[in-house]
């Protein structure tokens, strides 16, 4: 069961491919995102990850660490951009547990290199059940 206070973390390499990606599957090519020399001209410096393509790896590390999971709700924001070559941390913090109701509230982030987020919020999860 989560305690809270628990910290999960799994570590993702994104690259202009993974960009590319996305893009071509959301349908979303926006040239931040897949226009390097474009994005070059912008102060970001670089192509930058879909918001979303972030909150995907989030997704999955909470399968990662949380098995069964399934997200009930999510508010999260994109204060910077996270740049192709970047390896970032997916981070999740356990903020709550309601074991009645088998729920969790999850503060969660993506850190760049810098330590800035590229990603935060919370999520609440609810747990799967325990298999005899």
């Amino acid at each position: 069961m989560l305690k809270p206070g628990q910290i999960f973390e799994t570590r993702r390499l994104l690259t202009q491919a993974d960009f590319n990606s996305f893009a071509e599957l959301s349908g979303d090519d926006n040239p931040i995102h897949v226009d390097p020399i474009f994005a070059a001209t912008t102060h970001f410096g670089g192509t930058v990850s879909h918001g979303m393509l972030l909150y995907s790896c989030l997704s999955g590390a909470i399968q990662q660490h949380v098995p069964g999971a399934r997200q009930l709700s999510h508010d999260m924001m994109f204060p910077t951009g996270t740049l192709a070559g970047e390896e970032i941390i997916v981070r999740m913090t356990v903020a709550e547990v309601d074991t009645e109701a088998r729920e969790a509230l999850l503060d969660v982030a993506t850190i760049r290199p810098n330590g800035a987020a590229g990603l935060q919020g919370q999520t609440r999860i609810k747990l799967a059940e325990d298999k005899p």
